[in-house]
């Protein structure tokens, strides 16, 4: 727990000065989060919903253990709250009357919420926010108003798909907290999640019956999907990489949209050929048999990305695959993609790969002010350098003589330099300066491949703290995938750089990462659900910040855009 006068002097060091040395990781990072979100911390200011549904799933489940729970700890002046996946409390058990009126004081009561965004630091925000066990003691609390109190929350998650369903929480007085409580409270989830499992849908007992069937038979990887629901056995976790799980999704939307057992070859994202045997499963899912074809590449696959441009998933991987066949074939390629996405990077690799000894030049547009000859005349050097790659930077940004010029630049056929040019706004260019590129690329952003965050940190952490032993702890990575990454690549590079700077060896746990790392979403976005918020987040802007006008855009209702926006952590940026 700490001793309270030096956390709470740690608090007041933090909110002057953003450093508080003497407090747990965990603490530390949720106070960079609360500050992040305007949390105010001498008010509590948190939504109510009246109408929230005080009987769903997990209420039925969980209430006679908290029948159980509540008659145990009578007489101990702590009480039993139960939230769902958001933070919104469903239901409140408390037997003392003086604790009572304290948690209406505080309003941790049904249909209030106790979101981290909403109130700060606290069991029940900070668990939803880590994916674990969360106790929060006396002044380790954001706000003032909540420092007399102590908590420790657990999340509940269905035992089938691994969802979060909700938060257990025990509160008390600060005066009366128990070392015990973490242990207790992890407890009572579990019980909670063994009910869960015990009352699942019946789609998902179905396809748990399809999927135990199907591993009786000892046939190798098994992956099994129903809607959110995925069931894999041991050969199949070894197998496939997290980015393949959405393509065998799609697949398996793909193959059986006649309803009968299919099969065809694909190739995973660590370059495994495999032989998928597709059937429909009961409840509408699906159960597929994976069976690899032949022998592992050696090494690397020829598919993957080249050394120093890390990432696994099928949108980059395929990236990686049309930049090697232009830098074979010497076919001019331009690729398009966000600011930081790692356009340049794959570029650079791919000619180390391929022709590490020959010249590599960058032309930035940027670079072409004034001295128009003196840029053009080095450009025609190097465009005659044999097997030398040439790239030519932010194409989007050259004035239009300039580019009319370069057009014509392009012109000669003796050139024998590969060319790759860049853009990444959307303004058009020439068709004079377009018709020499043979292809078109576009490069997805980070938040559409979150996955290969994994892959990239520990190549930025060997970069920028060679020779030293430095890792990322899971929770540390867990807050990394749930960023939006508007700055891509370059963003993450910015932040494992600030990261190595707090924490110069060891293990790099939340509270070393920057505050733009700490703005996240409840939980890691699947591609699809990237591109969805990318346009939410347009809509919103194209309106003004106006959340009615925006849902009609997009042709969704108001609840369902209130319900993204605090799903994706989305902030809404009213036009002045």
């Amino acid at each position: 727990m700490g001793d309270e006068f030096t956390v709470a002097r740690a608090r007041e060091s933090f909110l002057a000065s953003d450093r508080a040395p003497q407090v747990r990781e965990e603490i530390l990072a949720s106070w960079k989060r609360s500050r992040f979100w305007g949390v105010a911390p001498d008010d509590l200011d948190m939504p109510y919903r009246p109408d929230l549904d005080f009987d769903t799933r997990l209420v039925r489940a969980a209430r006679p253990v908290l029948d159980r729970l509540q008659r145990q700890l009578t007489g101990t002046n702590t009480s039993v709250i139960l939230t769902d996946a958001h933070g919104l409390v469903l239901d409140r058990r408390v037997d003392d009357n003086g604790l009572e009126r304290r948690l209406d004081e505080i309003s941790l009561a049904p249909g209030f919420s106790y979101a981290e965004e909403h109130v700060g630091t606290n069991g029940i925000g900070t668990a939803i926010e880590q994916g674990q066990v969360s106790c929060v003691f006396g002044a380790e609390h954001f706000t003032d108003r909540l420092q007399l109190m102590s908590c420790a929350g657990a999340p509940i998650r269905d035992p089938l798909s691994g969802r979060l369903e909700g938060i257990i929480d025990l509160t008390t007085r600060s005066d009366h907290a128990n070392p015990l409580m973490p242990a207790l409270v992890q407890e009572t989830a579990t019980l909670i999640e063994q009910r869960l499992g015990e009352g699942g849908s019946e789609r998902e007992r179905a396809l748990l019956r399809e999927f135990m069937a199907t591993a009786r038979g000892g046939r190798g990887a098994i992956f099994s999907v129903a809607g959110d629901l995925v069931i894999v056995n041991a050969a199949a976790a070894r197998l496939l990489a997290p980015s393949d799980h959405q393509l065998l999704r799609e697949r398996a939307d793909e193959l059986l949209a006649g309803s009968r057992d299919v099969s065809e070859e694909i190739l995973l994202s660590q370059g495994h050929t495999v032989r998928l045997r597709c059937r429909p499963a009961m409840g509408g899912g699906a159960v597929m048999e994976i069976h690899v074809v032949g022998d592992a590449p050696a090494g690397r696959p020829a598919s993957a990305p080249p050394p120093g441009v890390a990432g696994g998933s099928p949108g980059w991987t395929r990236v990686c695959q049309i930049v090697e066949a232009a830098c074979r074939s010497r076919s001019w390629l331009l690729l398009r993609g966000e600011e930081g996405v790692g356009k340049l990077a794959v570029v650079r690799a791919m000619h180390r790969r391929l022709n590490p000894a020959a010249r590599f030049a960058v032309f930035e547009a940027a670079d072409l002010r004034g001295d128009t000859a003196h840029w053009m005349g080095r450009l025609r050097s190097d465009l005659g350098a044999p097997m030398a790659t040439v790239v030519l930077r932010h194409l989007d940004r050259l004035p239009a003589e300039a580019a009319v010029e370069l057009a014509g630049l392009l012109e000669p056929a003796a050139l024998r330099a590969w060319v790759v040019g860049t853009v990444t706004g959307p303004a058009s260019l020439p068709h004079s300066l377009l018709a020499h590129f043979a292809e078109s690329l576009v490069v997805p952003p980070l938040r559409h491949r979150i996955d290969d965050v994994r892959d990239i940190v520990p190549v930025l952490l060997r970069r920028h703290a060679a020779h030293r032993r430095l890792v990322c702890s899971p929770q540390a990575m867990h807050t990394l995938l749930r960023s939006p990454w508007p700055g891509n690549v370059a963003q993450l590079d910015r932040v494992v750089q600030a990261a190595v700077a707090a924490r110069p060896t060891g293990r790099i746990e939340p509270g070393d990462l920057p505050d733009e790392a700490h703005t996240t979403s409840r939980h890691v976005l699947t591609p699809m659900e990237a591109i969805e918020r990318d346009a939410i987040s347009r809509a919103l802007d194209e309106s003004g910040g106006d959340k009615r006008k925006a849902a009609a855009r997009l042709g969704i209702s108001r609840a369902t855009i209130y319900r993204k926006i605090r799903a994706f952590g989305l902030e809404i940026r009213s036009r002045a």
